[in-house]
C-alpha cells in the first residue's frame, strides 16, 4: 500500500515478487616452471530473473481510512470503481564466459590479463553479447639488487598500471523493444452492451539498436612503503571514457510516445586519488592516521544533438529545466542566469542600459541583476550559463586510531569540496510564508543586502532559473567518534578474553557555510544528483554496546 500522499477514497496498491537463479562455475589451475609462477581460472555463470509487478488504485471504498487501504475494499469493479490498473512481467537472463590468466617472476614482474564474455536479454538478439578484455602490470622495484642500498629508509615500492573495460546492461527489461499498451481508450466500436471494446496502441517507441554501455579505464600508480611499514603510500592517476551512455532521452511530446531508450552519450572521468598512512607505537600507546583524496573531473564528449534536456518543474511548479547534460559541458550542470548582485537604488535600474535601453525595465530596487551575457541588451535563454554542476571536484577521508592499554578511540571524518547545490524548496515559499531564516537577510532598503533580493506578494526575482538558487555544498562531516575499554586488561575474567564496552555517536556534527539542512543531499532528478528539495537530515545516533569474546 503506498496511499500517504492521497485522499482516503483514492489509494493505490503495488505488489511485486521476484525469483533469482545464479549459477557459477569456475576452474583454476595454477603451476610453476621454475621461477615462472602462472594461475590460470575459468569459468561460467547464468543468471535467471523472472518477476512480476502489480499497480492497482480503487475509489468508492467501503472503509476510508489508510488501514483499510487494499482493493478489495472497492464497491465494484466497474470503472467507477477501478480507478486503473497495470501489471507486466520482469524477466531477465545473462550468460556469461570468463577467464583470467596471472603471471609472476620472482614476486619482480607481475602480469595479469582477463577477458569476459557477456550475453544480455536486455539487447536484441543481434547486439546481445559483448566482450570485455583488461590487462594490468607490476613492477616491485624493491625486489630488484639495485635497490638495497635503500632498503634502510625504503621498505617496499611497486609501480603498477592497468587497462581494461566493463559494460553496463543496468536498464529495465526489454527496453529495445517497443510496448503496447490495452485501454478501452483506444477502442474504434463497441460492445452489444454499449460499453467500449478494449483496443491496443503503441506507446513506447523501440530500439533494435541498443547495445552495451562500455566503460574504458586506463589506470597508472605506485604503492610504497617507508621505514618498515610505518607510512605508506598509494598514488593513482586514472582516465575513464564511458561511451554509448544508456539513457532514455527526452523527445518531443509531439510524437506522442514514451521515448526511447538509446546509447546516446560519451562522457570522460579523469582524475587522481592518493592515500597516505602513519602508524606508530610508542609503549603502550599506538595510533594509526589515514588519510585519503581524489580529484575528479567530468566532461561530456558526445550526446545526441549536442544537448539532453533535463526535465522541467524542478524548481516550482511549471518551472523550466535548470540543469542539461551538454556536449563540452560536465555532467548535469546547471543551466541558469547569472546574478550581479542588486539593484540599490533607481539610479543603478536606469543606468543598466544597451544602446541607450534599459536591459531590465521592470526592475525595482531591490531586484536582481542579470548579466547580459551576449550583450544584446535583452535577458533571456541566450544569456544563460554554466554557473556549477552536483558533482564535487575533491572529495577525502580522515581516519584516526587510537589504542593505550584497554582504551581505544576511532574518529573518522569525510568531505567534498568544490561542488554546487542547487535549493529547490522556494516552491513552498513562493505560496506560503514559509521561508528560512536566510530571508531575514534580504534587502529592504539601499545597502542594506546585495544577494537576497526584496520580498513582495509576486517574488518575481524567484521566478527566473539563476544562480541565487545555487549554494556552495562544501563540507567536512565529523561521521563517527567510538570510544571503548576492554574490561579484560583490568580485571582477568575466565574464560573470557575480551570484554569491551563501548559508545559511538554517528553523525556527529558538519562543517559546512551552507545555509540548508545537509549539504550530502546525494539524490535528484535523473542525471543531477545536487537537488536539495529538503530532505531530512541524516540523525544523529548514539550507540552503546559490548564486544564479548571467548
Amino acid at each position: 500500500n503506498n496511499p500517504s500522499t492521497r485522499p482516503f477514497d483514492e489509494v493505490r496498491q503495488q505488489n511485486s515478487k521476484s525469483l533469482q537463479i545464479v549459477w557459477t562455475n569456475t576452474l583454476s589451475y595454477d603451476f610453476k616452471l621454475k621461477e615462472h609462477e602462472f594461475d590460470i581460472v575459468v569459468g561460467t555463470e547464468i543468471q535467471k530473473t523472472d518477476g512480476t509487478f502489480l499497480a492497482a488504485g480503487n475509489k468508492n471504498l467501503i472503509f476510508s481510512d489508510y488501514e483499510h487501504a487494499y482493493l478489495d475494499n472497492a464497491l465494484g469493479q466497474s470503472s467507477e470503481g477501478l480507478m486503473s490498473m497495470q501489471g507486466y512481467p520482469a524477466q531477465h537472463r545473462l550468460s556469461s564466459y570468463f577467464g583470467r590468466i596471472a603471471y609472476n617472476f620472482k614476486e619482480k614482474y607481475l602480469l595479469s590479463a582477463t577477458l569476459r564474455s557477456d550475453a544480455s536479454s536486455n539487447f536484441s538478439e543481434e547486439n546481445r553479447r559483448g566482450y570485455f578484455p583488461s590487462v594490468s602490470a607490476g613492477w616491485v622495484i624493491t625486489n630488484e639488487p639495485f635497490m638495497e642500498p635503500y632498503g634502510g629508509w625504503l621498505t617496499s615500492l611497486k609501480i603498477r598500471g592497468s587497462w581494461g573495460q566493463n559494460g553496463n546492461q543496468n536498464l529495465p527489461p526489454f527496453r529495445y523493444l517497443a510496448t503496447i499498451s490495452s485501454n478501452p481508450t483506444y477502442s474504434l466500436g463497441t460492445k452489444e452492451d454499449g460499453s467500449l471494446a478494449s483496443g491496443a496502441a503503441i506507446t513506447r517507441m523501440s530500439n533494435p539498436d541498443l547495445e552495451w554501455e562500455r566503460s574504458e579505464q586506463t589506470d597508472l600508480g605506485f604503492d610504497a612503503s617507508f621505514y618498515q611499514g610505518k607510512v605508506a603510500a598509494n598514488f593513482d592517476y586514472y582516465k575513464k571514457s564511458t561511451k554509448g551512455w544508456l539513457l532514455s532521452a527526452p523527445i518531443s511530446s509531439v510524437i506522442g510516445l514514451d521515448a526511447p531508450w538509446i546509447n546516446g552519450g560519451n562522457v570522460i572521468n579523469e582524475g587522481v586519488e592518493l592515500g597516505l598512512t602513519y602508524n606508530e607505537t610508542i609503549g603502550d600507546f599506538g595510533f594509526k592516521l589515514n588519510f585519503n583524496g581524489s580529484y575528479n573531473k567530468n566532461s561530456v564528449t558526445k550526446v545526441p544533438n549536442d544537448i539532453i534536456h533535463g526535465p522541467g518543474g524542478g524548481l516550482w511548479d511549471n518551472s523550466t529545466e535548470y540543469f542539461r547534460t551538454q556536449t563540452g559541458f560536465p555532467l548535469g550542470y546547471y543551466w541558469m542566469l547569472e546574478t550581479d548582485g542588486l539593484f540599490q537604488n533607481p539610479n543603478d535600474v536606469q543606468s543598466y542600459t544597451h544602446n541607450g535601453e534599459l536591459i531590465q525595465p521592470s526592475a525595482m530596487p531591490g531586484d536582481l541583476r542579470y548579466v547580459d551575457q551576449n550583450k544584446d541588451g535583452v535577458i533571456n535563454d541566450e544569456d544563460k550559463i554554466n554557473v556549477g554542476d552536483p558533482f564535487p571536484d575533491f572529495t577525502y577521508g580522515i581516519n584516526l586510531n587510537f589504542n593505550y592499554k584497554g582504551f581505544d578511540l576511532m574518529v573518522n571524518a569525510n568531505g567534498v569540496a568544490d561542488v554546487q547545490i542547487v535549493q529547490a524548496y522556494y516552491n513552498y515559499a513562493r505560496y506560503y510564508p514559509n521561508y528560512t531564516s536566510e530571508i531575514l537577510g534580504r534587502w529592504h532598503g539601499e545597502g542594506t543586502s546585495n544577494h537576497i533580493p526584496r520580498v513582495d506578494k509576486s517574488n518575481t526575482n524567484w521566478t527566473q532559473n539563476s544562480d541565487i538558487y545555487v549554494y556552495k555544498g562544501d563540507y567536512l562531516k565529523l561521521s563517527n567518534i567510538t570510544i571503548g575499554y576492554d574490561f579484560s586488561k583490568l580485571v582477568n575474567i575466565e574464560p573470557i578474553k575480551q570484554f569491551r564496552i563501548y559508545a559511538s555517536v554517528l553523525n556527529v556534527y558538519t562543517f559546512t557555510r551552507y545555509n540548508g539542512m545537509d549539504p550530502e543531499v546525494g539524490r535528484g532528478q535523473e542525471y543531477s544528483i545536487g537537488q536539495d528539495v529538503g530532505f531530512v537530515p541524516n540523525p544523529r545516533i548514539v550507540q552503546v554496546g559490548a564486544n564479548i569474546k571467548l
